[in-house]
């Protein structure tokens, strides 16, 4: 197995050091300090755990030249061990694993749905560390979370440091976007900058993506990247478009197995008034629709019938978890982010 060898130095992006991952740079930092002590990093998608792990692959080979690295995703792992499987060559799989001096394997949370992968992710572990070997794992979620792995695993994940990359702050995310702009050469006054980061609560990996459109827009209109363009661009391309009536009814009637025309129909039925009112009350909710244009378009309604809708959700809410179930499926399926009330 051949080692990997670090990226030459024009094809990296310098890592930013933050508050957010200033422990988790830590960790992976002092690794060959002590050896076999495993690093479990986790946060959400595109808080910068590959970054960071790309990053500790390089210090690691710039520390121990001849050092024998794997470097993994867990779908990965997962198709080398099926086809070793396949070829009946675990044994050989398993030796080439045990020779190495560090073993990264990221989004571990990927093998949550594959029984056989896990068992010998645990006996690769048990390998690893006999053989004294330095560990990295990445995943979304915690090693607590991991509620389909073995006991033992977990263990093992816990067995050394676990951090957590948070999502940057707006003072991160201004250094994040000038550090990028830097990068890239694109001219970032601090004022635009700082009006992005506010308008963008989003990862680093979402800010390099909009700084590549805002360059495009900026080019496009053949104007520099000031607080002007910032703003038309978070009017353009970022302000989320609120769902439609059209939107709501049919993920309201997917929900609770009906057609959209029995949903804004007349009918009393009980099998349609329960989902209609939950349909007025996401429609209450999430769109800047009137009370009168809500009852007109389900059933030609009075805004009364609204009205009592939404006040007799907000009091079933709290009592029955099927409804709140019901509505944080249905909003889902809008695209909005469910109500804490449920």
């Amino acid at each position: 197995m051949a080692a990997v060898r670090p990226p030459p130095a024009s094809t990296l992006v310098p890592f930013l050091v933050l508050p957010e991952n200033r422990f988790a740079l830590e960790a992976v930092s002092i690794m060959g300090e002590e050896p076999s002590r495993p690093v479990f990093l986790y946060g959400p998608s595109g808080a910068g755990k590959s970054h960071l792990v790309r990053h500790a692959v390089r210090l690691f080979l710039l520390q121990h030249p001849q050092a024998r690295v794997e470097h993994l995703t867990a779908g990965e792992f997962a198709a080398e061990f099926a086809e070793a499987s396949a070829r009946g060559t675990i044994p050989l799989f398993q030796a080439a694993m045990r020779e190495l001096d560090l073993f990264v394997l990221e989004d571990v949370q990927g093998l949550e749905g594959r029984t056989e992968t896990r068992v010998q992710l645990l006996s690769l572990c048990e390998e690893l560390r006999a053989g004294r070997s330095q560990q990295i794992w990445t995943s979304r979620c915690s090693p607590g979370d991991l509620s389909q792995f073995p006991r033992k695993l977990i263990s093992r994940f816990r067995g050394g440091v676990t951090a957590r990359l948070k999502l940057p702050g707006q003072a991160s995310r201004e250094k994040l976007l000038e550090h990028f702009a830097g990068l890239r050469q694109i001219g970032l006054a601090a004022e635009a900058a700082q009006t992005l980061a506010e308008g963008l609560a989003v990862s680093p990996r979402e800010l390099w993506a909009a700084l590549s459109q805002l360059e495009a827009l900026a080019r496009h209109e053949r104007r520099p990247i000031d607080v002007a363009l910032v703003k038309m661009f978070l009017q353009q391309e970022v302000a989320p478009q609120k769902p439609r009536l059209d939107d709501i009814s049919r993920a309201v009637a997917r929900q609770f197995g009906l057609t959209v025309s029995q949903l804004r129909s007349r009918k009393q039925a009980r099998q349609f008034v329960l989902p209609r009112q939950c349909a007025m009350f996401l429609s209450r909710r999430l769109t800047a629709a009137s009370l009168e244009q809500i009852g007109k378009y389900f059933g030609r309604r009075d805004h009364s019938t609204v009205i009592h809708a939404c006040r007799r959700l907000a009091v079933l809410i709290p009592r029955e978890a099927d409804l709140r179930l019901n509505l944080s499926q249905a909003e889902t399926m809008i695209g909005g982010i469910p109500g804490e009330d449920w």
